[in-house]
């Protein structure tokens, strides 16, 4: 990625651990923690600008207790956060 690009970032729930994010189609065992996804994030905003931010594949009806729904709630916190620091 180019140092300063606009980025439009999409992360597909389906991609990370079931044990972080049951609430999907299709759970991955071994998917990514949310440590992982929050480094991710980081390290993009530190080199590009994000212009947009998408999450997809979230499937409620196999959420488990709502784990699901606050692990993408505070990833999208998360995000918003960076966009934040980069203005």
């Amino acid at each position: 990625i180019p140092e300063g690009a606009r980025i439009v970032v999409t992360l597909d729930c389906d991609g990370l651990d079931p044990g972080i994010m049951p609430g999907v189609a299709g759970r991955t065992p071994g998917g990514l923690t949310y440590t992982q996804v929050i480094d991710l994030i980081a390290g993009l905003g530190k080199r590009a600008r994000i212009a947009g931010f998408d999450l997809v594949e979230l499937y409620p009806p196999a959420d488990i207790d709502g784990l699901s729904a606050l692990t993408a709630a505070r990833l999208l916190v998360n995000v918003i956060g960076t966009i934040v620091r980069q203005i």
